[in-house]
C-alpha cells in the first residue's frame, strides 16, 4: 500500500518513513504469504512487477530468491524508502488508477500486487493489463479483501479513504473474462491495525497464464 495513496477520490495520506514498522507492529504477513504461495512457480533471474511496491516489502522475499524487481507506486515518498534499500532494478512514479500500465506485452514472469486492490471498487483494469504483460507460463498474484455478497465498502475514517471488499463470484468472472488459471487461494485473518483490537478477512490468489 501506498505511504501518500490516491484513492478513487483522491484523498492523500502520508506516513511512508513509518510504513515498515507499522506493518511489522500489526503483524502483518500478507507478503510471506504471497511469496509461499507463488514461490514453486519462479526462478532466479526472472522478471517480477510489483504494482503498488510501496515501500518494497511485498518484493523483498522475491528478490533475496534472485529475482530482477520493477515497481510501481503513486507516492514519490514510499519510492524513496525503497530505492534505499536497493531490491529493484527500476522503480516508476505512477498514479495506478489510469488503467494501462507502462510496460510493452509479455514483458515480466510474474506479476504481484498486496494490500491494494481493496482501495478500487473496480479490479478490471488490473486484469487486463497484468493479462498483457505477463509472459506465457506465468504468474499473477494479489490480495483482496474479502466481502461474502457483492463489492463492500466502507469509508476509513482515520486516513480518509474508500475501503473496498470483493467477493468470490466478481473474482471468477474476472478470472474467466482475461482467460486466467486458477492455481491457488487462501483465506487468512490479520490486524486492521497496530491497535490489533480488531481482526480482518483477506484472501490471497495465484493465477497462471496459459501456456
Amino acid at each position: 500500500m501506498s505511504g501518500k495513496f490516491t484513492s478513487n477520490e483522491h484523498v492523500e495520506i502520508d506516513y511512508a518513513d513509518e510504513y515498515d514498522d507499522l506493518a511489522s507492529q500489526a503483524e502483518s504477513h500478507s507478503a510471506e504469504i504471497i511469496f509461499g504461495m507463488v514461490y514453486e512457480y519462479i526462478q532466479p533471474g526472472q522478471m517480477l512487477l510489483d504494482i503498488g511496491i510501496g515501500t518494497g516489502l511485498s518484493s523483498y522475499l522475491f528478490y533475496k530468491a534472485g529475482m530482477n524487481i520493477y515497481g510501481l507506486d503513486n507516492s514519490p515518498e514510499m519510492l524513496d524508502v525503497c530505492e534505499n534499500k536497493d531490491v529493484a532494478v527500476d522503480l516508476k512514479l505512477f498514479d495506478l488508477a489510469q488503467g494501462t500500465l507502462p510496460y510493452a506485452n509479455e514483458k515480466f514472469d510474474h506479476v504481484i500486487s498486496v494490500g491494494v486492490f481493496h482501495f478500487f471498487q473496480d479490479l478490471d483494469s488490473f486484469f487486463r493489463e497484468a493479462k498483457r504483460i505477463i509472459k506465457p507460463e506465468g504468474t499473477f498474484s494479489f490480495t483482496i479483501i474479502v466481502s461474502e455478497d457483492g463489492i463492500s465498502h466502507e469509508f476509513n475514517e482515520k486516513y480518509q479513504i474508500d475501503v473496498y471488499g470483493h467477493n468470490q463470484e466478481y473474482l471468477e468472472d474476472l478470472i474467466m473474462k482475461y482467460n486466467f488459471q486458477f492455481l491457488k487461494r487462501i483465506r487468512f485473518l490479520t490486524f486492521k491495525d497496530v491497535t490489533k483490537t480488531e481482526r480482518i478477512c483477506f484472501e490471497a490468489y495465484v493465477l497462471g497464464t496459459d501456456n
